[in-house]
C-alpha cells in the first residue's frame, strides 16, 4: 500500500473535518487524520434525525460521514480518521476481501496497539466501542462510498468520558427525537480517568506506530490538501423530519434503534427515510430508499427491495440484527 500521509490538526472548524473527509474520499486518497474541536459538542451518526430545537445553544450539532450512535465530542476527545482507497486496504489488494463485519475488526487494531504502548489495555468486543475494563473508552465506526473508499472514524475519550453524552443530548434535543443509550460516568472511562493523560501529538504518535506495527503501513507527514468547508446547516438537515413522513415505527437494535419514516399516497410509498444508530454503506441507504418509493406498500415488495439491495457484495448495513429487521421495521410504520 502506497503511505499514508498523517496530520494532526487541533482545535479544527467541524465544517473544515467534514469536507477533509469529503476530499480524502473523492480521492481515494490514504490519510490519517487526528484531531480535536473545541467546546462542547454532540457528534450525530449519519442518519439520525436532526434534534427539532429548543435546546441550548451552547452545545454544537456535528453529523458524521459515518453512522452510529450519538456520542459526546469537542473538549477532552480526539477525533481519528483513517481514509483507505477501499474496505480491504490494510490487508488486502481485493477490494471486498473482507467482509463488512470484519472491517472494523481489523481497523481498529491500530489503535488498540498504540493504547498498549501507552500502559492502556483496551478491547474490542465488537460493534462500535472499545473498552478498558468493559467501560467504553472510544466508540468506532465507518462508511464506504460509491466508489468503494473507506472512511474509518474513531472517537476516543482523553479527558472527558462518554457519560457526557445523556446531558449534551438533553441540552439539544429536549423532545428526546435522538436515541440514547444510558452511558454515566460510572459505566464508561477516560484516559484520564486511567491516569494516562497524552496531547493530541501523543495520541497522533501512538496511533502512527500502532498501525505500522499492527500493519506495517508507511506513513509521511505532509500538509493536507486545503479542504472546502461543507455546509453544515445542510449536512445536518438532510435527516430532518417532515410532516408528509406521517407513518413511523421504531425498532430496538443492537446499537440503539433503526427507525422508519413514510409517506403513503394511494397505496404507494410516496417517500420514506430510514434513521436511527445502524452503520452502512450511504450508497446502499440511497438505493433502498429510492427503490422504495413509488412501490406498492405492502410487505412482499419491501421484503424485496430490501434483500436485492443488500445482497449486494459491496452493500452493508451493521447493529440492526438480521437484515429482515429492516423490512419489518417498514411494514411496521405503514402499519402505524
Amino acid at each position: 500500500m502506497d503511505p499514508v500521509t498523517v496530520a494532526v490538526q487541533p482545535g479544527l472548524a467541524p465544517a473544515l473535518s467534514l469536507g477533509a473527509d469529503a476530499g480524502a474520499l473523492a480521492a481515494a486518497a490514504s490519510t490519517l487524520r487526528v484531531y480535536t474541536f473545541a467546546g462542547d459538542v454532540l457528534s450525530l451518526g449519519r442518519y439520525h434525525v436532526l434534534p427539532s430545537g429548543g435546546g441550548e445553544t451552547r452545545v454544537r450539532l456535528h453529523r458524521r460521514h459515518t453512522g452510529g450512535r450519538a456520542v459526546a465530542f469537542g473538549d477532552g476527545f480526539v477525533g481519528i480518521a483513517l481514509t483507505l482507497p477501499h474496505r480491504s486496504a490494510l490487508v488486502a489488494a481485493e477490494p471486498l476481501a473482507l467482509a463488512p463485519e470484519q472491517v472494523m475488526n481489523r481497523c481498529v487494531r491500530g489503535i488498540l496497539t498504540g493504547l498498549k504502548t501507552a500502559g492502556v489495555a483496551p478491547f474490542y468486543p465488537g460493534r462500535d466501542f472499545i473498552t478498558v475494563n468493559r467501560r467504553p473508552i472510544g466508540v468506532v465506526t465507518f462508511e464506504v462510498v460509491a466508489s468503494g473508499a473507506l472512511l474509518f472514524e474513531a472517537i476516543l475519550a482523553t479527558e472527558r468520558d462518554f457519560g457526557l453524552t445523556a446531558a449534551l443530548l438533553d441540552a439539544v434535543d429536549p423532545a428526546g427525537l435522538v436515541p440514547g443509550e444510558m452511558l454515566t460516568a460510572d459505566t464508561t472511562t477516560s484516559l484520564a480517568r486511567l491516569g494516562t493523560r497524552l496531547s493530541l501529538d501523543d495520541v497522533a504518535t501512538l496511533v502512527r506506530r500502532g498501525y505500522e506495527e499492527a500493519f506495517g503501513i508507511r506513513f509521511e507527514a505532509a500538509a493536507l490538501p486545503m479542504a472546502a468547508p461543507m455546509d453544515e446547516d445542510r449536512w445536518l438537515r438532510q435527516r430532518a423530519l417532515r410532516p408528509e413522513l406521517a407513518h413511523r415505527a421504531t425498532t430496538r437494535t443492537q446499537l440503539g434503534a433503526l427507525e422508519a419514516h413514510v409517506a403513503v399516497e394511494d397505496d404507494t410509498i410516496a417517500d420514506v427515510m430510514l434513521a436511527g444508530d445502524f452503520i452502512a454503506n450511504s450508497p446502499a441507504i440511497a438505493a433502498l430508499e429510492d427503490a422504495l418509493r413509488r412501490g406498492r406498500a405492502e410487505r412482499p415488495p419491501i421484503e424485496d427491495a430490501v434483500r436485492r439491495v443488500f445482497g449486494q457484495p459491496a452493500n452493508f448495513i451493521l447493529g440492526v440484527g438480521p437484515v429482515d429487521t429492516v423490512a419489518e421495521t417498514i411494514v411496521r410504520a405503514l402499519a402505524a
